[in-house]
């Protein structure tokens, strides 16, 4: 790695640190915010490196998320309606477009399927295809082998004190 990209974290924030130093207000905790700016980049190169797994598949991270969601649906662990795209959007925090795109491209590659909804003709309900079904079978080993990697450095303890704060953030970020 060069010198504008060390992988030490504390080589990497200094700059960054020194310019909070001067740009933040007063009453901006620093180490909150060079913990948040660390967890901002955290995200990144999760994300980076889990859809660098996926791309041979053929899919992207949330395009998983949202198969995932209609598997879970199927499975009768999420909810007693199909997603939808509001219920997409609100559960990813993304706008209604956003969630409606991601839909398009998953049908466009015969992922999921639209079908009229037995109860209301003015809408679709929408379904996993046998290719999705498929593209999980095989993706989810890997994909779960992916995130048990990100922590297999850290003993169980660690694992179970980095879930607990880990969900104290999750939860502060969607109050």
């Amino acid at each position: 790695m060069d010198a504008r990209h060390p992988q030490d974290a504390s080589a990497a924030m200094a700059p960054h640190l020194q310019l909070m130093a001067d740009t933040a207000d007063a009453d901006t905790p620093q180490d909150a915010a060079a913990a948040g700016l660390l967890l901002l980049w955290l995200g990144d190169d999760v994300l980076l490196r889990l859809n660098q797994r996926l791309s041979p598949l053929g899919i992207s991270e949330n395009k998983l998320h949202v198969l995932l969601l209609f598997r879970l649906f199927e499975d009768g662990r999420l909810g007693a309606e199909p997603p939808t795209p509001s219920s997409i959007a609100d559960y990813f925090g993304i706008t209604r477009a956003s969630a409606t795109g991601l839909l398009d491209w998953l049908e466009k590659r015969r992922l999921i399927a639209r079908h009229p909804h037995p109860a209301d003709r003015r809408s679709l309900q929408l379904s996993l295809t046998l290719e999705a079904r498929a593209l999980l079978e095989q993706a989810l080993p890997d994909f779960w082998r992916a995130c048990a990697g990100l922590t297999s450095h850290l003993d169980a303890q660690e694992r179970q004190q980095l879930l607990r704060l880990l969900a104290k953030v999750w939860g502060q970020v969607k109050s």
